[in-house]
Order: structure tokens, then C-alpha cells, then sequence
């Protein structure tokens, strides 16, 4: 029984290792390209696992939030809200579509509540927004709730479902932290296989 508990503890411990390792190599990779310009991204440009960069002018309602909470024989407290999620229009012709923006910085949500209430005077009476906000954060795939629920804004807003371009674009997600992550990716791998080899060796050597 030791030895299966040793073998699954450096199994995982190594599969961390590879999962670690691959996210971050691509992160490398993606950030020796040149960061999206949302001025100029059509739908076609998004991809999981990209990075972005623009000063946004205008920003749609907050749609949704995500929560943490502790929880106390199923009694939920101490809820907290982590990241609002807006609709962000992008420039494909001279159509409305939208993706997701996740703000988890209260700086940056002060800044996209105030975008939205000016965002709704211009479609009101015309007045000209003069907020914008600095984005800069990576790329990732929108689905379940989160997805339903911006194409069921974009369908209370006059849209259609298929207006909705199913990403995120999670601000101060910059890859700052992408080379730590790498070196400690490579110290999971090489404790996980070399667990796992070690723990093999030694039970066909002691034959039990």
C-alpha cells in the first residue's frame, strides 16, 4: 500500500510538472509575438492563450461577477466578489460584437463603472465619453455560464446570440509571472518522474 500511495503522490506531483510546463512554454512563446491590438481585432483574431494590449473608450454593462465564498456546514459567508465581467464591443465592420472582460483590480472597476454610466448618456443623448481604460491581460476561451450569460445580454440589448464572441480577455493577466512559472513547472516535472522512477526501482529491487 506504501508504495501505491508513494507512485500516485509522484505521478501527480509529475503530471502538475508537464501541465505547468506546457501553459508556460506557450505563454513564452505568445509573448515574443506582438500583443493584440483590440482597435484592430476582428473576431478572427481571437485565440486561447493570446495577450492583448489598447486603451479601450468604450465598455458595455457589467454582466456578471464571480464570487468566492467560505462555506460553514453548507452555509455560505464571507462572499466576495473576485472579477466583473463586461461586455467589451470590438470593430468588426460597422456591427456591434462583443467579448468578455474581466476586471479583478477594484482601480480598473472603478474606472468600467464609470466608462458604462457615460457609455449610456452617449446612446442617451449624445454626450461624448471622456473615460477610457488601459487593458492589458491574455486571452481565454468563454464557455458555460459565463458565455450564456453575456448571449443572453447581448440578446436583452436588441443583438443577437451570435454576436457574442465567445472569449475572455482577462485583464493583468500580463505573463509577468510566465519564467517563475517555468522554473517551477521544470522542479515538479523532474521531482515527479524522478519519484516515480525511484519508487518503481526500488520495489522490483526489493521484490515486494
Amino acid at each position: 500500500m506504501k508504495f501505491v500511495r508513494l507512485l500516485i503522490v509522484f505521478i501527480v506531483v509529475a503530471v502538475m510538472g508537464i501541465v505547468l510546463l506546457i501553459a508556460s512554454i506557450r505563454d513564452k512563446a505568445e509573448l515574443a509575438k506582438p500583443r493584440g491590438d483590440l482597435e484592430t481585432m476582428t473576431e478572427n483574431d481571437f485565440y486561447n492563450g493570446r495577450f492583448v494590449e489598447e486603451t479601450v473608450y468604450e465598455l458595455w454593462d457589467n454582466f456578471a461577477d464571480m464570487e468566492e465564498y467560505d462555506s460553514t456546514f453548507g452555509i455560505k459567508h464571507n462572499t466576495r466578489v473576485t472579477a466583473q465581467y463586461y461586455a467589451l464591443p470590438i470593430p468588426v465592420l460597422d456591427e456591434y460584437k462583443f467579448v468578455a472582460l474581466a476586471l479583478s483590480d477594484s482601480s480598473q472597476q472603478s474606472i468600467a463603472k464609470k466608462m458604462v454610466k457615460e457609455t449610456d448618456a452617449f446612446f442617451e443623448d449624445g454626450t461624448i465619453p471622456t473615460t477610457a481604460i488601459q487593458i492589458k491581460g491574455k486571452v481565454t476561451k468563454l464557455s458555460g455560464d459565463g458565455l450564456e450569460y453575456l448571449q443572453e445580454y447581448a440578446v436583452d440589448m436588441g443583438l443577437e446570440a451570435s454576436d457574442v464572441v465567445a472569449f475572455t480577455i482577462n485583464d493583468g493577466n500580463t505573463g509577468s509571472g510566465s519564467g517563475a512559472m517555468l522554473a517551477i513547472a521544470i522542479v515538479l516535472t523532474i521531482i515527479g518522474l524522478g519519484g516515480t522512477a525511484f519508487v518503481i526501482v526500488r520495489k522490483i529491487i526489493s521484490g515486494r
